[in-house]
C-alpha cells in the first residue's frame, strides 16, 4: 500500500510542476512572495512543497497552503502567521 501512495505523490508532484512552475506567488492582500522555481516532494511523509525564489532568497511552502491558481498562485490567509515564521528559523 505504501508504494501505491508514493506513486500517487509522484504523479501529483509532476502535475503540480506543470501547473505551477514560473507562476508568481501572492497573498490574498496582493503582497508578492516570489516565483515558483521548483516542486520538491518528500515521499516518506507524503508531502509536496513549492520552492519560491524572491530575489535570490528561496523558501519552501507546502502546496496545502494554496488557495487558488490562475495566472498567479494565491495562498490562504493565515500563511504569514504560520509558515513564514517557521521558514525564518
Amino acid at each position: 500500500m505504501k508504494i501505491l501512495q508514493m506513486l500517487k505523490t509522484l504523479v501529483a508532484a509532476t502535475g503540480l510542476k506543470v501547473l505551477l512552475l514560473d507562476k508568481e506567488v501572492a497573498l490574498p492582500d496582493g503582497a508578492r512572495l516570489g516565483v515558483v522555481i521548483d516542486i520538491k516532494r518528500e515521499l516518506s511523509q507524503d508531502r509536496i512543497w513549492m520552492v519560491i525564489d524572491n530575489l535570490g532568497r528561496e523558501m519552501m511552502i507546502p502546496v496545502e497552503r494554496i488557495s487558488a491558481v490562475a495566472n498567479k498562485v494565491i495562498l490562504i490567509d493565515d500563511f504569514l502567521s504560520t509558515e513564514l515564521a517557521a521558514n525564518k528559523s
